[in-house]
């Protein structure tokens, strides 16, 4: 393996299960020091998430996955400029696609889609978007004429199913 090589985890590691990193999660070799590998993990139930980890190679398995090289220098910049330090952990996702939640919030991004505190809906994704969850609701707007998808944060719904 080597720097820049796509991995997947391959074994449930108590420090880094701690740290929201789990089987089976797939990353980007960022740096190598002899069998301790830093790895750039990304969050599958929060797209747009990352954390930093090392792992020993022997955790590790290769993806084989081949990069256009735009994108290999685009991620060798960004590797020599990212505190790694300060991204250590993902978040844990408690929502799963199709569950059904409830608004907890009246907030005006929400209201002037015609969805208001209480309003139910369903989960479209089984992942979250940068921290936002796709909702479908039904009946909103005027005279509860049509359903609305829109994308809220999860401190703004409650699972209600």
């Amino acid at each position: 393996m080597k720097v820049l090589e796509d991995v997947k985890l391959n074994e449930e590691l108590e420090e880094l299960a701690q740290r929201g990193i789990h089987k089976g999660y797939e990353g980007t070799i960022a740096k190598i020091n002899g069998d301790i590998y830093t790895v750039w993990f990304f969050n599958p139930n929060n797209r747009g998430e990352f954390a930093f980890a090392e792992v020993n190679k022997k955790y590790l398995i290769s993806d084989k996955i081949v990069y256009p090289e735009r994108l290999l220098l685009e991620m060798e910049e960004f590797f020599a400029n990212v505190k790694m330090e300060k991204y250590t952990h993902l978040t844990e996702c408690d929502v799963k696609e199709y569950d059904v939640v409830q608004l907890i919030v009246e907030k005006p991004q929400y209201s002037m889609e015609g969805v208001h505190k209480g309003a139910y809906g369903c989960v479209q994704f089984p992942y979250a978007i940068d921290g936002k969850w796709c909702i479908l609701f039904s009946n909103v707007g005027e005279n509860n004429a049509h359903d609305e998808e829109i994308s809220v944060a999860r401190e703004d719904f409650i699972i209600v199913e």
